[in-house]
C-alpha cells in the first residue's frame, strides 16, 4: 500500500476552476501510483458569489471575509491548504494567519531561481497583468516582468472569459496560442489565472509555467 499524502485542505471556489485542481490532482496521484489511487483530501466548499463580486481588490469587502473563512478552515489543521484562485492571493497575503497556504508566486520564484530565469512574460486576467502585486513581488527576487501590449492583453482577457464561461471556440485558443508562441521565443511564459490553466495541456508547450500546476505539483510532493 502506498504511503498516504500528507492532509491538504482545498478551498471550494467557483465550479469550473476548483474541479481543474480536484481532477488535475486525482489525475496525477494516478499517474504515479497507479492502480485505482485517488488524491486524499478534505473540501471546505464556500458560496463563491460571498467572494467573486468584489474580485479582484475590494479588499475591505474580500478581507472580512476570507479572514472568517480562514478561520472556519484553520479547524482542520492539516499540513497544507490549496486556495484555487491565483488572484485572491493577493487579499490572502493581507490577512495574518498561521495557515500553511500553498502559495503560486512564491512557487513560480523558486521555479525561476532553480532554472536561472531571471525574466518572465506574465499571461493572466487584465488585472493580473496591469496590476504590481505579481511583478513587484517578482522583482524583489531579482525576477523581471515583461507584459503584453495593451491591446494583447484584452485579447487575452476576452479569452479567458470565454473559456470561463465555456464559450471558448477553436479559433480564439488559435490567436491565444500564437500570442505565446510569439512571447515564449525568448521568455519563459508565466501563466497566473485558472481559466488559462484548464487550457494549459492542449497548449504542451516547454516554455509555459501554469501558477496552478506549480500549486498542484508542490501538494503532490
Amino acid at each position: 500500500m502506498a504511503k498516504q499524502s500528507k492532509q491538504t485542505c482545498i478551498l471550494g471556489l467557483g465550479e469550473r476552476s476548483t474541479q481543474y485542481y480536484v481532477n488535475t490532482l486525482h489525475n496525477k496521484f494516478h499517474e504515479k501510483l497507479g492502480d485505482f489511487h485517488t488524491f486524499p483530501f478534505l473540501m471546505y466548499q464556500i458560496d463563491f458569489n460571498l467572494i467573486n463580486p468584489f474580485l479582484p481588490n475590494q479588499f475591505d469587502k474580500l478581507i472580512p471575509e476570507l479572514t472568517n473563512t480562514l478561520n472556519e478552515i484553520s479547524k482542520f489543521e492539516v499540513e497544507q491548504y490549496l486556495i484555487p484562485n491565483i488572484t485572491l492571493h493577493e487579499t490572502l497575503d493581507k490577512i495574518a494567519h498561521n495557515l500553511n497556504i500553498v502559495h503560486p508566486i512564491q512557487l513560480t520564484i523558486a521555479y525561476c531561481k532553480a532554472n536561472d530565469i531571471n525574466t518572465i512574460v506574465l499571461f493572466g486576467s487584465q488585472y493580473t497583468m496591469t496590476s504590481n502585486y505579481i511583478s513587484d513581488a517578482l522583482k524583489a527576487e531579482g525576477i523581471n516582468t515583461k507584459r503584453p501590449t495593451a491591446e494583447e492583453q484584452i485579447d487575452i482577457d476576452n479569452f479567458r472569459k470565454k473559456v470561463y464561461n465555456n464559450s471558448d471556440l477553436d479559433s480564439d485558443f488559435r490567436n491565444y496560442q500564437n500570442l505565446i508562441q510569439l512571447y515564449s521565443k525568448d521568455y519563459l511564459v508565466v501563466t497566473a489565472c485558472t481559466e488559462l490553466s484548464l487550457c494549459h495541456n492542449q497548449l504542451d508547450h516547454p516554455k509555459v509555467i501554469d501558477m496552478a500546476l506549480l500549486q498542484i505539483q508542490q501538494v503532490l510532493k
